[in-house]
């Protein structure tokens, strides 16, 4: 179950890399069309399809995205658990709320990738790690877009190889294929945009 929560979290902040010439147009006109906001809130339900099972894993929960703070990832069903991402740090709580694992994010490469990623998208800065993706980019219609990601960096292509991202003011839907042969579909459901935590989430990242 952490192992899922974290491959979500990876997704939802994955960053984007900038494109050489009319590439590059199209990830200004998909950054011009992502919302701007301190804190995006929403629900998730995650399918996870491990390779030779027929029946796919199912999870739900809520995120909520603070542009100075991080990402709070808590799966509800069918086990609670959260994971909170912050350019400093991972952090994953039990059922019970208390801290079961802590980790530097200096100590953690990965998890520093995640956390830059997260703000970048966050600021619609989606050139911020130009290193570790190729893309491919797509407008459709007045307002979605659809992005394919391949890593380019060792590192992340040990655990992904291709991560899928479609939306317009959000990030709608997500669907990582992992190295290994399994894939992970996440639906982001209902996002809004806020101008600040509620006392409640604030104190998930604390």
């Amino acid at each position: 179950m952490k192992r899922r929560t974290l491959l979500a979290a990876i997704a939802l902040v994955a960053c984007l890399p900038a494109l050489p010439a009319q590439g590059a147009d199209t990830l200004g006109a998909i950054a011009a069309r992502l919302a701007d906001a301190p804190v995006i809130r929403g629900r998730f339900e995650q399918q996870r399809q491990l390779a030779g099972f027929t029946n796919p894993l199912v999870s739900r929960g809520d995120f909520v995205l603070a542009r100075e703070r991080g990402l709070a990832w808590t799966t509800r069903e069918p086990i609670v658990s959260s994971l909170v991402v912050t350019p400093t740090e991972l952090m994953v709580r039990g059922a019970d709320g208390q801290v079961e694992q802590r980790l530097a994010a200096e100590a953690q490469p990965a998890m520093r990738v995640v956390g830059e990623s997260m703000i970048a998208v966050l600021r619609g800065d989606l050139s911020a790690l130009s290193a570790r993706f190729a893309i491919d980019a797509r407008l459709a219609g007045k307002d979605s877009w659809a992005l394919t990601l391949t890593p380019t960096d060792s590192g992340i292509r040990r655990a992904f190889a291709r991560i899928e991202l479609a939306g317009d003011r959000y990030v709608r839907s997500i669907r990582l294929e992992e190295a290994g042969g399994d894939a992970t579909r996440i639906r982001l459901i209902e996002p809004v945009a806020a101008p600040r935590l509620s006392a409640a989430e604030a104190q998930r990242f604390e």
